[in-house]
């Protein structure tokens, strides 16, 4: 796979690494990122970006997946027909826990899970609209990705979503709308027919994965290098998360976003106290973090947290395949991959302690 080549530019007034601090910030900074993908492989990315904030405040009370906040009115804020979320801002455990959530009443939210045990009193909270395909790559495909025609995808680009089951939806935009069976243009899934499938859901923990089938890029689209065939560049736009991100590693693949929209290394990542680390290099029951490495596959890594004397190992972070080598000044991609040996795991994807938003 193809390591997503990301940068980051800000619309507000001042840049995103000259903040002050978290607290001074009133509004969250917004930008674009811009993702690199290739022809003929499958490209992962993190969105890094989020919507903005629909309401904000501080809870009374939780009880089970109900949540309180006497001061709100989320029958108004939280309109019909979107998903959103709920991230905690405050605390020590509970900060950057995020779940889906819909409007109970004027005052109280219902969650997708139970996170009552972490809510107290003064507790506060953020609500965003969960971004969908429209959102992201525009509602008429705006970001040029290679379209079906009449519903022919042997040559289509194709989004795949990670559906949270351990599978994915695949999207694709179909360009060129079919009698019949009856197709119209837009975007739909592989396997819905004609359904509309621009609100599909993508959450921003979420890798996503784009399958380019095609050798070359057209000289045409947009942010495609004339010298360069084989690649383009898609712009995504949003708003910059200012806290650390909670989400959960299940046994098995987890396809996952760096959240924070800027270069972060292995070493300021803090990972290591999250993953299943190795003793004396022993990889079994080790987490592998899987970064795409720009020519089709992966650099593997993982952290060493036991010296061994013969063959000499240190503590600290590893390559697999580079013996006792310091590997943690070695970039994150935007969105890559934990191999998760044990049982299912909350981790803490972090903003570095060297930027100040």
């Amino acid at each position: 796979m193809k390591a997503s080549h990301s940068t980051i530019s800000l619309f507000a007034s001042a840049a995103l690494f000259t903040f002050t601090s978290l607290s001074a910030v009133e509004t969250d900074p917004v930008g674009y990122v811009t993702e690199t993908i290739k022809a003929q492989t499958f490209n992962l990315f993190g969105l890094n970006l989020s919507s903005p904030i629909v309401t904000s405040g501080s809870l009374e009370s939780a009880s089970g997946t109900t949540l309180t906040d006497a001061h709100a009115d989320f029958t108004s804020t939280l309109a019909g027909g979107s998903e959103y979320f709920i991230k905690i801002t405050s605390g020590d455990s509970e900060l950057g826990l995020n779940t889906g959530v819909i409007a109970g009443s004027a005052t109280t939210l219902t969650t997708d899970d139970d996170i009552s045990s972490v809510i107290s009193a003064g507790t506060t909270y953020e609500i965003r609209k969960v971004l969908t395909v429209a959102d992201i790559f525009g509602s008429n495909n705006s970001v040029e990705l290679k379209g079906a025609t009449a519903g022919d995808r042997s040559n289509a680009d194709i989004i795949w979503i990670p559906d949270g089951l351990g599978g994915y939806t695949r999207v694709y935009y179909n360009a060129t709308a079919r009698t019949f069976p009856p197709l119209s243009v837009g975007w739909k899934t592989t396997s819905g027919a004609d359904a509309n499938a621009a609100s599909t859901p993508i959450y921003f923990t979420s890798g996503v994965l784009i399958q380019v089938q095609r050798t070359a890029f057209d000289l045409n689209e947009a942010g495609v290098d004339s010298e360069d065939l084989t690649t383009k560049d898609i712009v995504i736009a949003g708003s910059v998360q200012l806290e650390n991100t909670q989400m959960i590693l299940e046994p098995g693949f987890n396809f996952i976003s760096r959240v924070f929209p800027g270069d972060i290394t292995l070493g300021e990542s803090d990972l290591e106290f999250d993953i299943a680390q190795a003793a004396a290099g022993d990889l079994s029951n080790a987490d592998i973090i899987w970064v795409p490495d720009g020519a089709g596959g992966y650099s593997r890594y993982y952290y060493n947290g036991t010296a061994r004397i013969f063959p000499p190992l240190s503590i600290g972070w590893k390559r697999t395949s580079a013996g006792d080598s310091d590997v943690s000044g070695a970039t994150i991609s935007s969105g890559f991959i934990i191999e998760r040996k044990g049982v299912a795991k909350m981790i803490s994807m972090k903003i570095p302690d060297s930027v100040t938003l």
